[in-house]
């Protein structure tokens, strides 16, 4: 992406949609009717954490590997959840994490690509590879983190202290303590999602932004936009008491 793309284009940043096809088609839906009233396409930073937990995973992927084609820049981080899928189509997922996968919602995605049943790994990598190779091809070229002018964008969020470039990737999927507790600035205003928010909406904080608001369980997802390198405005799309998907928009603050 050029630098003048970065300032003209707007950036929506998605977190953790676990799953969840109905909300980030809706968002998608957003995303396209918004981009009609600029001259230049969106750019797309998912957040990761792409599985798992709802119940249609190969549905966001494909929808994913559809945005990353129709909008130039775009990118997917990869969540700690998605690493797991990355290992099993590699053929080097552990037996430690595949049960804990397994425990943290991984059945629900094994089982909407394959038939074979847990823990039939060799086989479900192979139905998975054979049927839906541009979902390798995703997991393959998924970053670990994303600098776009002012912003950092990562899944869990970055240790403190070290520079982007230095940072332990394991940390960028998983990091809590020692992040969400940092008041001080960091190079970057970084975005991020991993931990759901206590108040399930998107929070702003002096240096970061956290954007789970936990789809999976809640039936509300959330993305970040940003224009002009700072901070515009945020959009959900949330499952209603009479299953319609509401869309809206809010300010922070």
């Amino acid at each position: 992406m050029t630098k003048t793309q970065s300032l003209s284009s707007d950036i929506y940043a998605i977190a953790d949609i676990h799953g969840r096809a109905d909300l980030l088609e809706a968002m998608l839906g957003y995303i396209a009717a918004a981009s009609d009233d600029h001259q230049s396409k969106p750019v797309v930073i998912f957040l990761g954490d792409l599985i798992d937990r709802g119940p249609d995973s190969p549905k966001v992927l494909d929808q994913v590997c559809s945005t990353l084609d129709l909008y130039p820049g775009s990118r997917l981080i990869l969540g700690n959840h998605d690493f797991y899928l990355r290992e099993l189509l590699r053929g080097t997922l552990t037996q430690e994490d595949a049960v804990n996968w397994m425990d943290w919602g991984g059945v629900a995605t094994v089982s909407a690509y394959s038939s074979c049943p847990v823990p039939d790994f060799e086989n479900i990598a192979a139905d998975i590879r054979r049927v839906f190779p541009h979902h390798v091809d995703l997991l393959e070229n998924a970053l670990t983190f994303k600098e776009m002018g002012r912003f950092c964008f990562v899944h869990a969020g970055i240790r403190p202290g070290i520079l982007l470039a230095k940072q332990d990737e394991y940390d960028l999927r998983w990091i809590r303590t020692g992040f969400l507790d940092h008041m001080d600035v960091f190079g970057h205003v970084v975005l991020h999602g991993h931990t759901i928010t206590k108040s399930l909406r998107p929070e702003v904080y002096a240096n970061r932004i956290a954007l789970d608001t936990g789809a999976y369980r809640t039936g509300r997802l959330s993305a970040a936009v940003i224009r002009r390198d700072a901070l515009s405005h945020f959009v959900c799309t949330e499952l209603t008491d009479t299953g319609a998907i509401h869309v809206g928009e809010w300010q922070p603050g």
